[in-house]
């Protein structure tokens, strides 16, 4: 008999699992979005308010949330800095991405895998424009706006989510 872990790694499983973290992703950058829209337009209701607080707080879980640092939509900071959203940004982009590539690869037949050392070269290079910024801004080098900030990590976020949806398909070389 089966257990419900090795359930998991039936390609049902691995399918399952591929859908629910690209829910989850694209769930959470939409939460992003919506969380500062709705405390902008308050209805007093108080799911608002606990969806909200419970966002910030998760956010706070891996973001310093700097209000300097912070997109501002409907007046109202959001729950991550600016480049916190490029990588949830970059992350939906790859959860996008790695299903459109899982959906032309089943109808041509084999997947070509990659292998771990052009995943890591990948993922360094995309790594790049996030490490160039925040490098020059400890140093003084550089005066990055927030917009500058998200856009440099989008691709470490599309690098990332696609490496993680390799592996939760079991595609890894």
């Amino acid at each position: 008999m089966m257990t419900r872990l090795g359930a998991l790694a039936t390609p049902s499983g691995r399918a399952w699992m591929t859908r629910g973290f690209g829910v989850a992703t694209l769930t959470w950058l939409l939460t992003l979005v919506m969380v500062p829209f709705l405390l902008a337009h308050e209805t007093q209701a108080r799911a608002v308010t606990v969806a909200s607080a419970g966002t910030y707080l998760v956010g706070s879980l891996i973001c310093h949330q700097r209000p300097d640092r912070s997109f501002r939509p409907w007046g109202v900071q959001m729950p991550v800095c600016t480049r916190c959203v490029g990588l949830y940004l970059g992350a939906a982009v790859g959860v996008v991405l790695a299903g459109a590539r899982k959906t032309r690869s089943s109808t041509g037949g084999e997947t070509a895998r990659i292998g771990r050392p052009a995943l890591r070269t990948m993922v360094l290079v995309a790594a790049v424009p996030t490490g160039v910024t925040w490098l020059g801004e400890v140093v003084g080098w550089l005066s990055v706006t927030g917009g500058v900030r998200a856009v440099a990590a989008v691709p470490l976020g599309v690098a990332v989510t696609w490496v993680a949806s390799l592996v939760i398909r079991g595609e890894l070389a």
